[in-house]
């Protein structure tokens, strides 16, 4: 069964003439020569690089409130596979930021950032201005940063939140239990 999402990233097939026929002359062909391949046999696509020329890419995704926001998506390989990443475009790190893995493929990990994207933007989780946020529900969820200065922050709904604006979300919810968790940013 096939896999939904995934596209292939390419490969490299060389053989030589002892490999294609076991040494000596080539059956295949009038020449008795391996054959000059038809793009199948001495070489066939390499996927390594290919995919450099797709990006950075420029995305735009509706929020929760019909705004379109713009990002700016960039992938790296590493030894292991890639990392694509997505930053809301003219916010210098205080808006949206979000970042996919594949072990395979780009496009792969391009997907998974897609999903990731259209998910946390058709979701709203605070209202009000600073000083007087409120949770929507009883799930906050968003990103960490800081201000260059030492101090946290955090970016929910692309809104940028002081400790003083999460601590005023909190004592509104005084006596509740909490559970806090905090992920990698790929997964």
């Amino acid at each position: 069964m096939g896999r939904i999402g995934r596209e292939p990233t390419g490969f490299l097939l060389k053989l030589d003439e002892q490999q294609l026929c076991g040494g000596g002359t080539c059956p295949h062909s009038e020449s008795g020569n391996p054959p000059k391949a038809k793009g199948a046999i001495t070489a066939m696509r390499s996927g390594k690089g290919q995919w450099e020329a797709d990006f950075p890419m420029r995305e735009e995704v509706e929020d929760y409130a019909g705004r379109m926001r713009v990002f700016i998506i960039n992938c790296s390989e590493g030894a292991l596979g890639f990392t694509v990443r997505a930053e809301e475009e003219g916010r210098g790190g205080a808006g949206y930021e979000f970042a996919a893995y594949s072990e395979t493929s780009p496009y792969s990990a391009l997907g998974r950032l897609r999903q990731k994207m259209y998910r946390a933007l058709a979701t709203r989780h605070v209202s009000g201005s600073a000083g007087a946020y409120r949770m929507l529900h009883d799930r906050l969820s968003g990103r960490i940063t800081s201000d260059g200065e030492g101090a946290a922050l955090l970016v929910v709904d692309g809104i940028t939140l002081r400790i003083d604006d999460l601590a005023s979300i909190l004592a509104s919810h005084e006596g509740w239990a909490f559970e806090l968790q905090i992920v990698d940013a790929v997964e």
